[in-house]
């Protein structure tokens, strides 16, 4: 890190393990990044829960986010962590000045993966890690519920829209194959572990709760508070390893010299 760089500066810490600490994407790639990947830039983090699973056992976990209203509740809720107002194609921090990056379910909605990859490499030190989720094109791809929603709300136009850090571009919620991912990631990682798991049961639960409560009741309160379910389904399901019939495609690799092609 560089000595000048405050956009890196050490935040109190509260690094006790959460429940996501564990399970699911955010405990894969906990357990997945290195010892000795002491700073750890978490891209695209939301209000802060998945940065906050990750910091525990003492890592300094940045979350990088572009969405104001996501910044304040990540402030309200996790007062010690540090999150900068940036974009994962605009990364706010100074070239190879982290140790790991994390982009979880991060790829799928930016309009140019491979931009977000070039800046995560510039950002990393040489030999600095990626941990990386995409949705995989996996056995029940077809029923992802922020594709089939938008279709059916073409139809009823009365149903209410996603929310905001759901929405996806023209072309939709994007699903990866392992060998999409190896070739956007380039020349500049070495991949060197992937997980396929989850069979998407996930889906089936959010298309229900946003067709009933965002469509037929129009009711987004009602949505946000029965979320909870929807995570713990997810939950569940990312336990089962389903090889190419799973849902959901974790990558880890490292990175190389020389940098990715621009």
């Amino acid at each position: 890190m560089s000595a000048g760089d405050e956009s890196l500066a050490v935040p109190m810490r509260h690094d006790r393990p959460r429940v996501l600490s564990y399970l699911g994407r955010w405990g894969r790639a906990r357990r997945w990044l290195p010892d000795d990947a002491r700073v750890v830039l978490d891209v695209g983090c939301a209000f802060g829960y998945g940065t906050a699973a990750l910091a525990a056992g003492g890592r300094r976990v940045i979350g990088v986010e572009r969405d104001p209203d996501h910044i304040r509740e990540a402030a309200r809720r996790f007062p010690w962590l540090q999150v900068l107002e940036g974009d994962a194609e605009a990364l706010p921090v100074a070239d190879r000045s982290v140790d790991a990056v994390v982009m979880l379910d991060v790829l799928e909605h930016v309009p140019d993966p491979h931009a977000a990859l070039v800046e995560a490499h510039r950002v990393l030190r040489p030999g600095g890690m990626i941990v990386l989720s995409v949705p995989h094109c996996g056995l029940l791809a077809r029923i992802d519920a922020l594709n089939v929603y938008p279709a059916l709300r073409r139809r009823f136009r009365s149903w209410q829209p996603l929310e905001p850090a759901d929405e996806t571009g023209p072309a939709g919620h994007h699903h990866f194959e392992t060998e999409e991912i190896r070739n956007l990631l380039g020349s500049g990682f070495v991949v060197s572990r992937t997980a396929r798991t989850g069979i998407g049961l996930t889906e089936l639960v959010h298309l229900a709760l946003l067709v009933a409560f965002k469509g037929l009741l129009r009711s987004r309160s009602a949505y946000r508070a029965l979320l909870p379910l929807h995570l713990l389904v997810y939950l569940i399901d990312d336990l089962i390893p389903a090889g190419r019939y799973g849902y959901h495609l974790t990558v880890e690799a490292v990175a190389a010299e020389p940098a990715v092609r621009s």
